[in-house]
């Protein structure tokens, strides 16, 4: 038995691995180790002896863009959740106890559906214990630029892993921290802060670092560029489709609710319409006062 300890966004967790050597093949978390703290949020059991049963009403099946998780819940609120990968493969079992503060993970398969359900599995249990704690897990690329976080979100595709490289080329100082999935918390003086996550899509950039947020735009493509502030109805909209939601679950979604209402008390949102160039990184880089 192993167990180590890390630290995301300020929330502390805890992973004990029972059998074989997960975290050889999860090097995105070492940037993320931690000392053993008393303030643990949640802990999880990585063990493949367990053969997966289920229980309780099945809630549905939630589909995101590498993913879909089957979802079932227990009378007690404990939960069971089954990670399939693009492919069709259950990779990864997870179940929870009544508190959801303790989860055991299964996985099966090959190294790579391995690494798969595990990451795609915690950032579940993440979502789902943060919520409470005025924190959201974003699909955004981020730069840094003078001590703040920028924010780009947008659909796949739409360009903001471009827009982000249009920063840090031209853009004096941009450094990319976060390519797919950086962690927004409020802190308890209201400022909204960006971190940096062990998840970032397909560019391993893995960096445990946090800055106030100086800007987010959604990134929409055209053929001349543009920006658009948006009213806070729009804004919500656009920040509530842009993170990880966990809608079969009431209570976490009122809370996500909850936390972008209070950035949009700090945070305007825009609307970058754009080409994929150096005059629409200037354009949105001179409207966050750069």
């Amino acid at each position: 038995m192993h167990k180590r300890y890390f630290t995301i966004a300020k929330h502390n967790f805890a992973i004990t691995m029972l059998d074989g050597d997960i975290f050889s093949i999860l090097p995105n978390l070492a940037p993320f180790e931690s000392e053993s703290t008393d303030d643990q949020l949640f802990e999880i059991i990585s063990d493949n002896s367990i053969q997966p049963s289920w229980r309780g009403n099945k809630v549905g099946t939630f589909p995101c863009p590498s993913a879909k998780f089957e979802v079932y819940r227990q009378d007690n609120g404990a939960y069971q959740i089954l990670t399939i990968n693009e492919y069709g493969h259950p990779c990864a079992f997870m179940q929870s106890d009544d508190k959801r503060k303790h989860f055991t993970i299964t996985t099966r398969g090959s190294k790579e559906d391995v690494t798969f359900g595990f990451n795609n599995t915690l950032m579940v249990i993440f979502t789902m214990c943060t919520a409470p704690h005025s924190t959201l897990l974003m699909h955004s690329a981020t730069v840094e630029n003078g001590g703040k976080g920028y924010m780009f979100l947008g659909a796949s595709g739409q360009g903001k892993s471009t827009h982000c490289n249009k920063w840090v080329e031209y853009i004096s100082g941009s450094t990319l921290i976060n390519d797919d999935n950086p962690v927004i918390r409020i802190s308890p003086d209201g400022t909204p802060i960006v971190y940096g996550s062990p998840w970032s899509g397909k560019r391993p950039i893995y960096m445990n670092v946090h800055y106030p947020i100086g800007g987010i735009a959604a990134i929409e493509q055209e053929k001349i560029n543009r920006i658009r502030k948006e009213n806070i109805p729009t804004a919500f909209g656009i920040m509530l489709c842009s993170c990880s939601t966990l809608k079969f679950d009431k209570e976490i979604h009122i809370s996500i609710c909850s936390t972008i209402t209070k950035l949009l008390e700090r945070i305007a949102v825009h609307t970058l319409f754009c080409r994929p160039d150096e005059e629409a990184a200037r354009l949105s880089s001179s409207t966050f006062g750069l």
